[in-house]
């Protein structure tokens, strides 16, 4: 698909409402529409979704047919994992309905699939090879996560496009789901697939409650809320469990907060984050492994996903800055870095120091689809609306839409480049409305322009605000003070960031420092220095304002120095996997 054709052709579609049978709450992270995604085209979170979008529909290795689609629902074997009955269908429909609502752009195949995967709905409500109801097995729960995610396709699908018939598909199968309970919720159950079923374990279960969740916010069914509450009481974070599937659970438990306002629900989705953001598994990177420790070999990107969308639900429901921030970690490095040049998403390897160049794997089967989904979520979230106040809180391309709203705007970024975001106004009513523009804690200080006139704006309660009348096409031009920083690690170790950007020597830019004891070259501080634009990479998605060159002395032959460029992690996407490593031995800590 051509991109200039895509973007103009989403531009000329009208916005598209939300389906009114969803229950919408303050407390809840609701996805608008984008006005007009033409104001983001060639802007650098735009262009990675564009990545994913071309690659789930145009791309190979292997293609998305409707075949290989349909697959899992009936099930077929021509292809791995469709014991999961559902999984991979089930994601792409979601993730394609609901950047169809988002974005304003249609995908005239998605409506047929969804028809034939309904078609191939079981009598008794499920999808897929035959549960055993008397014995389950791995293969049984393996069936339990697909079908969890298929409801949840669906019901993504049904707020884009309502249907009577794709609601009663999700009503048969949510009635499924409240017969197999009892026992899915037994500790016999809880008990025998533990940790070390892995994706397979007891989190196939525990993540029913994102479908069930939202199946309430549809029908109001008190017992679809019922068995969500019960599920909830039995999630819990194992050992050397899957990641996935347990923040998934917890997502679920902050959609059926964002319904209810139950505060002991978002108090459970607090703590349970706190307890990761303290604990080992927190990766340098903002992201989270695909196994909790000692399991904790590598990362996922539905994992990563899932600890981004949940860490935005949570600050939308609590304006903790605490949230703000990792989200902000977690979108500029761990995602940027696990994007693959083709769009996918997948794993990389993790090192004691890094991140390893081979062992990589673009896991088609769910995180490039999961990746595509993350998309709306994180551009909705940049904007946000506090009662007659517009909010600009992640310094991304992004977009402000809302029925309620009385000032909207769309934001451009350039902050990879010269550190600036320009914002302007779209919609304003004649009354005076606040512009709140956030300092993020990397920023040293920042400078606001209003219409070319500089003006200062202190910064209160880590927010500037520029309060007066605005016209439609004001523009707010947005600077951000960035300096290199370090952070000490552990083994006496340094990881050095610019902004919002950890860095990282990469080997396919600096060959020569990379061989057997890389790991043990020391850097001279005293050597740093800022790379000249013009000498960065030329290839997508630089940041060619985070570089730094610093002076090397090689563990190999200290006596022959060498220089290394660390760089943006988040320029992994524009390159073949390689590796990077992140925690340096200094001259100083010799």
């Amino acid at each position: 698909m051509d991109r200039r054709n895509f973007v103009k052709g989403a531009a000329a579609l009208p916005l598209l409402q939300l389906v009114p049978t969803f229950a919408q709450s303050p407390h809840g992270l609701d996805v608008a529409p984008i006005q007009s995604v033409a104001a983001l085209a060639d802007q650098p979170l735009h262009r990675r979704y564009l990545l994913t979008l071309h690659r789930v529909l145009d791309g190979a290795a292997p293609s998305f047919t409707e075949d290989f689609l349909l697959a899992d629902v009936k099930p077929t074997a021509e292809r791995r994992f469709t014991e999961y009955s559902g999984d991979t269908s089930g994601r792409y429909i979601g993730a394609l309905s609901t950047a169809a609502r988002v974005y304003g752009t249609p995908f005239p195949k998605l409506d047929l699939l969804v028809e034939k995967v309904i078609a191939l709905q079981k009598p008794d409500g499920y999808f897929g090879n035959t549960f055993h109801y008397d014995r389950p097995t791995d293969n049984d729960l393996a069936l339990l996560w697909g079908n969890g995610r298929l409801l949840v396709g669906l019901l993504e699908y049904y707020r884009y496009k309502p249907s009577t018939q794709v609601l009663a598909s999700c009503k048969r199968l949510g009635e499924f789901l409240l017969r197999v309970s009892p026992l899915m919720l037994s500790k016999e159950i809880r008990e025998e697939f533990g940790a070390a079923h892995f994706a397979s374990s007891y989190i196939c279960w525990t993540q029913q409650t994102e479908g069930l969740a939202n199946l309430y916010a549809v029908t109001r069914d008190d017992r679809y809320k019922t068995l969500t509450e019960q599920i909830a009481a039995v999630i819990e974070r194992r050992p050397g469990d899957h990641v996935h599937g347990y923040l998934t659970s917890l997502r679920g438990v902050m959609d059926l907060y964002a319904i209810t306002s139950d505060k002991r629900l978002l108090q459970q989705c607090e703590a349970a984050w706190q307890d990761v953001a303290q604990s080992e598994d927190l990766l340098i990177t903002g992201g989270v492994p695909e196994g909790w420790s000692p399991n904790k070999h590598r990362t996922e990107g539905c994992g990563e996903v899932d600890w981004l969308r949940l860490t935005l639900m949570l600050w939308h429901a609590t304006a903790n800055p605490k949230y703000i921030e990792m989200a902000e970690r977690t979108l500029f490095n761990e995602l940027a870095l696990n994007q693959f040049n083709t769009g996918d998403f997948g794993h990389r390897v993790l090192t004691d120091t890094g991140i390893s160049g081979d062992g990589a794997a673009r896991a088609w089967w769910c995180c490039t689809l999961h990746g595509l989904r993350y998309f709306p979520d994180a551009q909705s979230s940049s904007f946000r609306n506090e009662g007659p106040a517009l909010s600009f809180d992640i310094p991304i391309d992004s977009q402000i839409v809302s029925g309620n709203a009385a000032l909207s705007a769309v934001a451009s970024s350039s902050l990879a480049r010269d550190g600036s975001v320009r914002i302007v106004i779209r919609r304003s009513s004649d009354a005076a409305q606040s512009l709140r523009i956030r300092k993020p804690f990397w920023a040293e200080s920042l400078s606001i322009r209003v219409n070319g006139a500089a003006a200062d704006y202190p910064v209160s309660g880590g927010y500037a605000q520029i309060n007066r009348p605005w016209k439609t096409g004001d523009v707010v031009d947005v600077h951000y003070e960035m300096a290199m920083k370090t952070r000490s690690e552990n083994q006496n170790r340094v990881a050095f960031t610019f902004g919002p950007w950890l860095l990282g020597a990469c080997a396919a830019d600096d060959p020569d420092y990379f061989n057997e004891l890389t790991v043990e070259n020391r850097l001279s501080l005293a050597s740093d220095k800022a790379v000249a634009i013009k000498t960065s990479p030329n290839r997508a998605f630089t940041v060619p304002i985070a570089a730094r060159t610093f002076r090397v002395t090689p563990a190999e032959f200290p006596d022959q120095q060498l220089s290394v460029t660390p760089r943006a992690l988040a320029e992994q996407t524009g390159i073949a996997t390689t590796a990077w490593q992140i925690r340096f031995l200094t001259e100083a800590n010799t």
